[in-house]
C-alpha cells in the first residue's frame, strides 16, 4: 500500500474515532436543551471549517449551483439525526443510541427502492434482517414484551434513536442525489449554513451563565468533531475506496461504546454486544452493496456527529 493511502486510512480511522466522542461530551454538558447543544456546535465547527478552507484557498470555490431545495432538506435531515441523537443520549446511554443510530443503513434500504428506485437482492435483505435483530437486542427483547414495566423514558430515548437512524438515512439518500453537484466538503459547508438558520429559535434558550460554563465542551465538539472530524474524513475519502471508507467507519460506535464504558462507565450487557454484532454486520453487508452501485463515482458520506 502506498503511503498517501496508508495516510488517506489513518485520517479515516481517526475521523470514527473522533465522531465517536460526541455523544460521551454531550454527557458532560450541564443544563443544555439538545437543540441548543447542536447549534453552538455547529457554530463553532462552521468557524473552524471556514477557516481551514480559507487558509487552503478553498473557501471561494463553495458556491450555491443547483438543486437548492434538495441542500435545505438536507441541513434539515442533518439537524434531525443531531437532536434525536443526543436527545437518545440523554435519555438512554451512549452504547444503546450509537447503536441505534447506526440503524441507518436498514432505512437506507427499506426507502431506497421509493425513492432511488434500487432494488433488493438476497444480500440486501439478509442486511435487513440483521439490523431488525440487532435492535431487537439492543433494545432487550424482554422491554419489547413486558409492557407496563418499561420505564417511559427509557422508551422515549429509544424512540428518539430510531428518529436519529431514519434521519441519517435520509441525509445519506439526500446526499447521494447532490454529489455530482456538490463536493462531501461543500455539503457538509453549506448544510451546516442552513442548519445554523433552522436551529436559530435555539440561539437564545440558554443564559449567558449557562453558555460560558459548558464553553469548554461546545468548543471541543464544534472544532474537534464537526471540524477537525470532517476534515480528516474528507481529505481521507479521497484516496480510499467507498467501500473501504464505510468499513472502517464502523470504529465510530465501536470506539463510543468503549470509551462510554471507560469514562461514563455505562453498563454493556451481553445482548447489547450481540446487538452491536447484528447492526455492525449489517452495516457492512449495505457497505458490500454500496460499492458495487457507486463504483468509480464521487461519494459522499455526511457524518453525525456530523452527526450527525
Amino acid at each position: 500500500m502506498e503511503p498517501q493511502h496508508i495516510k488517506a486510512n489513518i485520517q479515516i480511522i481517526a475521523a470514527s474515532v473522533i465522531y465517536g466522542f460526541s455523544g460521551i461530551f454531550f454527557m458532560y454538558v450541564k443544563n443544555m436543551a439538545a437543540g441548543t447543544v447542536v447549534f453552538y456546535q455547529l457554530l463553532f465547527g462552521l468557524l473552524a471549517l471556514a477557516g481551514y478552507l480559507a487558509v487552503t484557498g478553498k473557501l471561494s470555490g463553495i458556491r450555491l449551483r443547483g438543486k437548492r431545495k434538495t441542500l435545505i432538506m438536507l441541513g434539515a435531515f442533518n439537524a434531525g439525526a443531531m437532536i434525536s441523537y443526543y436527545m437518545a443520549v440523554g435519555f438512554t446511554n451512549v452504547s444503546i443510541s450509537v447503536l441505534l443510530l447506526y440503524t441507518a443503513p436498514f432505512y437506507v434500504l427499506l426507502l431506497a427502492p421509493v425513492f432511488l428506485k434500487e432494488k433488493h437482492n438476497k444480500k440486501s435483505l439478509l442486511a435487513l434482517v440483521l439490523s431488525l435483530a440487532g435492535v431487537v437486542m439492543v433494545i432487550g427483547p424482554e422491554n419489547l414484551v413486558s409492557g407496563p414495566g418499561i420505564e417511559p423514558a427509557y422508551l422515549y430515548g429509544v424512540l428518539m434513536g430510531l428518529f436519529s437512524g431514519l434521519f441519517y438515512a435520509c441525509v445519506t439518500i439526500t446526499s447521494r442525489s447532490l454529489r455530482n453537484e456538490y463536493s462531501g466538503l461543500e455539503q457538509l459547508f453549506i448544510s451546516t449554513i442552513v442548519m445554523l438558520l433552522l436551529l436559530l429559535p435555539f440561539a437564545k434558550q440558554a443564559p449567558i451563565t449557562t453558555l460560558v460554563q459548558n464553553l469548554p465542551i461546545l468548543l471541543f465538539l464544534g472544532i474537534t468533531i464537526t471540524s477537525v472530524g470532517s476534515i480528516l474524513f474528507f481529505t481521507g475519502l479521497l484516496h480510499v475506496k467507498a467501500q473501504n471508507a464505510s468499513i472502517l467507519s464502523l470504529l465510530e460506535p465501536v470506539s463510543a461504546i468503549f470509551f462510554a464504558y471507560l469514562l461514563l462507565k455505562d453498563p454493556i450487557s451481553i445482548e447489547t454486544l450481540f446487538g452491536c454484532v447484528l447492526i455492525l454486520s449489517s452495516s457492512f453487508l449495505a457497505s458490500l452493496e454500496e460499492e458495487n452501485k457507486t463504483e468509480n463515482e464521487p461519494v459522499f458520506k455526511e457524518k453525525l456527529p456530523a452527526i450527525p
